[in-house]
């Protein structure tokens, strides 16, 4: 294939990719976890409030920075997935243009699960932790390496999110050990001496500033707070945990977290899987080095802290994509063969031949994951088409279009009415806190709530001068109690939502004392 054939199937796949994911995401309801943080942004009463607020996100600043300045320019949260539909789309189109993989292989990454769904359709940070991989694979040079660029967005990566900061660490370590060990590995590298300080300068102050900010504050509830870490055997946990590298690579068969014999089986599969891979890389020691550092970060956090959803584990995928670009950079197989030098001859024969193999066949093992990873992006961006993600969308243009959004309104249970919140611009009174608010924090000021005490709540409301008023009350749930001096009336409920507990049931109520 010609220079010129190739840059214009690298147009058409960008154009593509661009026009599918735009239908997509203007599609996309929103839910909470993309929308707590635009809340956050557009509430703050001062910016000493929005840095103390974002810190119980449990995420670095930089995503929130962008969302506070989004906010300066309009309060519609549509900005901030036009925004993060363009940071997908520079992500994909570094992708395309500079990876090493062939025509096919690009498409079927471009439009698999995690490019074309996951870190396109939510607006979440992630998509930034992406773009600065792929950057950091795009500078990533075998001999005449720019340490500083290279510094620089490894300091941007560690503040994107908490598995960014992990990557961006064994990004660091590869860089060390290539540099360390160029002598021995026969490679070329060149850099001024000032550079490394410099650019070691600019990383420890990027990773400090990422873990100053993902230190959560003392009563933070957010996944157990800030000292809750799994640190005690468990098998079923650790089972648990191995089956996220199955899940990450192979999205269409899912085990089971609750069935013992799934994560047995999964489990060995996953290390079969991961093995495979792992030796495949013996040839090229420095991807070799961040395939293996990387992984076991996101596996060993995944344990002790989180066990985490796709797009948390997703990002075991995308170190072995980098790990494989990365190993472009090479060809030199000297250490290998050194070290088979050292190994007894029966042994050596043995090993050697099953890396032959592996490394022979990898080809068609990465196919296949990227083929299933095309299978299941194709059914998560159906599905999001036709099943709203949230409902919130729907609720809050029924209250526009009804013009309830005037009311007084009640919302439970708070941080799955918060959506609502983002798209009626409007606060709303939230009797886990007992005050009207838009984002949630998670802290020791929210408690648990029932319709028998937010009943209480409306009852208290409609004393004195609102007696007269009206209340929209809105619900994840069916309202199980009643009220003797109140007149509910359910007058909508919208159950479709791939978010189980983010369906609604509108309900105005009405004080008998009225009449």
């Amino acid at each position: 294939m010609s220079l010129k054939q190739n840059k214009k199937i690298e147009i058409v796949l960008i154009i593509t990719f661009s026009f599918i994911t735009l239908i997509g995401i203007l599609n996309h309801a929103m839910w909470r976890d993309e929308l707590n943080g635009w809340l956050i942004a557009r509430d703050s009463s001062s910016f000493f409030d929005f840095f103390e607020s974002v810190k119980y996100e449990g995420h670095p600043l930089l995503w929130y920075f962008l969302l506070w300045f989004l906010n300066k320019i309009t309060a519609n949260p549509i900005i901030m997935q036009i925004v993060h539909w363009l940071i997908s789309v520079a992500t994909i189109s570094i992708f395309i243009i500079y990876s090493p993989f062939n025509a096919l292989q690009k498409i079927l990454f471009s439009f698999g699960y995690f490019p074309l769904y996951e870190y396109s359709l939510i607006s979440r940070n992630y998509a930034f932790g992406i773009l600065s991989i792929f950057l950091f694979c795009t500078y990533f040079h075998n001999k005449y390496k720019n340490y500083i660029i290279l510094a620089f967005i490894l300091a941007f990566m560690a503040n994107t999110n908490a598995y960014c900061l992990l990557i961006s660490i064994a990004l660091s370590i590869t860089l060390i050990f290539e540099y360390y060990f160029k002598k021995h590995l026969g490679y070329k590298v060149e850099i001024k001496k000032n550079h490394i300080f410099l650019s070691l300068i600019i990383l420890i102050i990027g990773v400090s500033i990422s873990v100053f900010t993902l230190l959560p504050p003392v009563d933070s509830t957010l996944q157990g707070g800030a000292n809750q870490w799994f640190l005690n055997f468990d098998i079923n946990r650790l089972l648990q945990t191995v089956n996220r590298i199955w899940r990450s690579y192979v999205m269409v068969i899912i085990p089971s977290d609750s069935k013992i014999l799934d994560l047995i089986f999964f489990s060995f599969l996953s290390i079969s899987l991961f093995g495979c891979i792992l030796l495949s890389f013996i040839k090229k020691p420095v991807a070799l080095c961040f395939f293996l550092i990387g992984s076991l970060e996101i596996i060993i956090f995944t344990y002790i802290k989180f066990l985490g959803s796709q797009r948390h584990y997703g990002h075991l995928y995308i170190i072995l994509i980098s790990s494989l670009w990365i190993e472009n950079n090479y060809d030199d197989e000297k250490l290998y063969k050194k070290y088979l030098e050292n190994i007894s001859f029966r042994f050596l024969h043995i090993f050697s031949k099953t890396i032959e193999i592996l490394t022979s066949y990898r080809k068609y093992l990465i196919g296949i994951i990227l083929w299933l990873q095309v299978i299941a992006g194709m059914v998560a961006f159906s599905r999001d088409l036709s099943i709203p993600y949230s409902s919130s969308k729907m609720t809050a243009n029924f209250i526009q279009q009804n013009n309830l959004d005037n009311y007084h309104i009640f919302g439970s249970e708070d941080f799955t009415i918060a959506p609502i919140s983002g798209y009626l611009n409007k606060k709303i009174y939230y009797p886990e806190t007992k005050k009207m608010g838009s984002y949630v924090l998670f802290n020791n000021s929210r408690q648990a709530t029932n319709d028998l005490e937010i009943i209480g709540e409306i009852e208290k409301y409609f004393v004195g001068k609102n007696k007269n008023e009206n209340v929209l009350l809105i619900l994840n749930h069916s309202l199980i109690e009643y009220s003797v001096d109140l007149d509910i009336v359910l007058l909508k409920k919208f159950t479709k939502s791939f978010i189980y507990n983010e369906k609604y049931y509108i309900y105005l109520v009405k004080s008998h004392k009225n009449d």
